[in-house]
C-alpha cells in the first residue's frame, strides 16, 4: 500500500469514528523571521560564503480534533506556509507556498508517559529533539519548513525520544530519490548529568542521469553536565562523539568512517548567553567537493549540516534572548569563527518567532 493510500485509509477511518468522539475545531498560526548576515571574506571564505539570509515565514493551519478519551486525542490538520525570501538565497526561490496536511495521534498516561504519532506533510516545528549542527545547519533548519513522512515521539519520566523520516525526492530525469531518517533522545540521569543522542541516516540515491548512490550517516551520542541551579541561569558543558559512515558506491570500495568530537559550553546570566562550540577530528564532509554526475559538486545536496566540520573549528557566540512574552521569542546573536589558522569571519543574527 502506498503512503498516499495509507494516509487516505487513516483519514477515512478517523472521519468514520468522528461522530462517536468529542469533536473540536482547532486552528493556529505562527510567524518566523530570520536575518543572518555572514562575513567571511577576511579568510577567503574557506568554510562559508559571505552572504545574507533574510527570510520571513508565516504559517497557518486549521483542522479537527477528536477526543477518543481523556488520554487519547486525534487530529486532522490542513495548513500552509508562505515564505518570503528577501535575500534570494539558494535555499528558496524567492517566494513560495508550501502546504501541510497531516494526521496526529497523542496518548498520555496519568504518570506522565506519552506517545505521539504524526503522518503526512507536517511542520518542522513538531520536531522537539536537539540535533547536531553537523546534521542540519541553522539555515537549512530554518528554511526547511515541512517534513514529508512520519514522526514518532515517546517519553516517560526523564526520558524523551523521537524517530522520524523525511522523504526528500523521487527518482526522475532531474531529481534523485533520497530520504533521511533522523532520531534524537535524552535521558536525565541525575540532577546534574544527562545523556542522549542525535542521529541521521541519509540515503542519496539515483536519478535518470546520476547513477552514483551515496550513503551519508552520522551518529552523535552525548553527555551533558549542567549546573543551572547556581545563580547563573545556565552553566553547562556538553560533549558529543560524532561517528560517521559515508560510502559512494562508484568512488570507493570501502566506506569512509570519519570520527570527531564536539564540545559546547554555555554560560547564561540576565538573558545574555556566552556559547562556545568547538569541534576537533576528521573531515565529516568527505565527498563535499567531488564532482556530481548531474553537474557541479555534491556540496549542500549531500551535506545538510554546517560546512565547518572539516577539522579543528571553534565558534564563539554572544546571545541575547530577552523574555518578551510567552508567545514571542527574540534572539540576537554575534558569532565569531576560528580554525587552527586563526580568525575566519563573523555573523550577525536576529531571529523573531511569534505564535498566535
Amino acid at each position: 500500500m502506498t503512503g498516499r493510500r495509507l494516509f487516505a485509509v487513516v483519514l477515512i477511518s478517523i472521519c468514520a469514528m468522528a461522530p462517536a468522539m468529542a469533536q473540536k475545531f482547532v486552528y493556529g498560526s505562527d510567524f518566523d523571521y530570520l536575518f543572518d548576515n555572514r562575513e567571511f571574506d577576511v579568510a577567503g571564505e574557506k568554510y562559508m560564503q559571505s552572504q545574507t539570509f533574510h527570510t520571513a515565514i508565516l504559517r497557518g493551519e486549521a483542522g479537527l480534533s477528536f477526543n477518543e478519551s481523556d488520554r487519547t486525542v486525534h487530529k486532522i490538520i490542513l495548513g500552509g506556509s508562505v515564505v518570503r525570501d528577501f535575500s534570494g538565497s539558494f535555499f528558496t526561490d524567492k517566494n513560495f507556498f508550501e502546504a501541510s496536511l497531516y494526521y496526529m495521534a497523542a496518548f498520555k498516561e496519568s504518570d506522565g508517559r506519552y506517545f505521539e504519532a504524526v503522518a503526512g506533510a507536517y511542520p518542522r516545528a513538531l520536531i522537539k529533539g536537539r540535533y547536531s549542527r553537523a546534521m542540519w545547519s541553522d539555515a537549512y533548519a530554518f528554511h526547511d519548513v515541512n517534513k514529508e513522512g512520519v514522526l514518532l515521539r515517546y517519553g516517560k519520566g526523564g526520558f524523551d525520544a523521537e524517530l522520524g523520516c523525511d522523504w526528500m525526492g523521487s527518482y526522475g530525469p532531474n531529481s534523485r530519490e533520497r530520504f533521511q531518517v533522523f532520531s534524537s533522545g535524552s535521558w536525565t540521569i541525575t540532577r546534574d548529568f544527562s545523556a542522549g543522542w542525535s542521529g541521521s541516516f541519509y540515503h542519496f540515491a539515483t536519478s535518470q542521469v546520476a547513477k552514483n548512490v551515496i550513503d551519508n550517516h552520522l551518529l552523535a551520542p552525548w553527555l551533558k553536565y549542567d549546573l543551572s541551579r547556581l545563580p547563573l541561569q545556565e552553566l553547562s558543558l556538553q560533549a558529543f562523539l560524532l561517528a560517521g559512515y559515508q560510502r559512494s558506491r562508484e568512488i570507493d570500495r570501502k566506506a569512509a568512517l570519519p570520527l570527531g568530537a564536539e564540545f559546547i559550553f554555555r554560560a547564561k546570566k540576565w538573558n545574555v548567553c556566552l556559547q562556545n562550540s568547538l569541534y576537533t577530528g576528521d573531515n565529516l564532509l568527505v565527498y563535499y567537493d567531488y564532482p556530481a554526475p548531474e553537474g557541479g559538486t555534491y556540496a549542500s545536496n549531500l551535506y545538510l549540516g554546517e560546512t565547518t566540520y572539516k577539522g579543528f573549528y571553534d565558534r564563539v557566540e554572544l546571545i541575547w534572548a530577552p523574555n518578551l512574552t510567552k508567545e514571542v521569542k527574540l534572539e540576537v546573536v554575534a558569532a565569531f569563527h576560528y580554525d587552527a589558522t586563526g580568525y575566519q569571519g563573523c555573523q550577525q543574527i536576529v531571529r523573531l518567532c511569534s505564535m498566535f
